[in-house]
């Protein structure tokens, strides 16, 4: 405690705590829940437990993938892969040194594509503006490329049984 890992309003996980915190006392301190409940951690616990401040991240990390229809054309996802990296080099609130963006997996009702990324953003709040804008950028871009997204489907063949 003496080290102050944390500071009155910060984000903090401690254990199966997470939170806000909402005062720091001589004996405990005091975690808004983000259920609105308040936790009081015994401050004799802090000297032993991993406290981690997600509050002071520098990046805030997103990972999807994005399922798409496996009709699409090869030359469509190189050019749907290489648009998103494009989007991701001209976001001003997005690391540009760190991120992939690849067609990942053959899923039962898609192909995926995998985003990796890292938004640099003060807050949720922040985080989730930037977010809503890329993510509406990814949208435009499949429209644009004439891309469609997958949903879970199953197609069902049925065969013509000679007599």
């Amino acid at each position: 405690l003496a080290e102050r890992p944390f500071h009155i309003g910060d984000w903090i996980k401690i254990n199966n705590v997470e939170g806000n915190i909402e005062s720091l006392g001589f004996w405990s301190t005091r975690v808004r829940t983000f259920y609105n409940s308040v936790v009081t951690v015994p401050n004799a616990m802090l000297l032993t437990a991993t406290v981690d401040n997600l509050g002071l991240r520098q990046y805030r990390r997103y990972s999807t993938k994005l399922g798409i229809k496996y009709d699409t054309a090869p030359n469509k996802i190189d050019a749907f892969c290489e648009g998103i990296k494009t989007l991701i080099k001209e976001h001003p609130n997005m690391r540009h040194d760190v991120f992939h963006v690849f067609f990942n997996d053959f899923s039962s009702s898609s192909l995926d594509i995998m985003v990796y990324c890292f938004f640099i953003a003060p807050d949720w709040n922040s985080e989730l503006k930037y977010r809503h804008i890329f993510l509406l950028s990814i949208v435009r871009l499949a429209s644009e490329l004439g891309i469609s997204f997958a949903y879970p489907s199953q197609s069902i063949y049925m065969e013509k049984i000679k007599e």
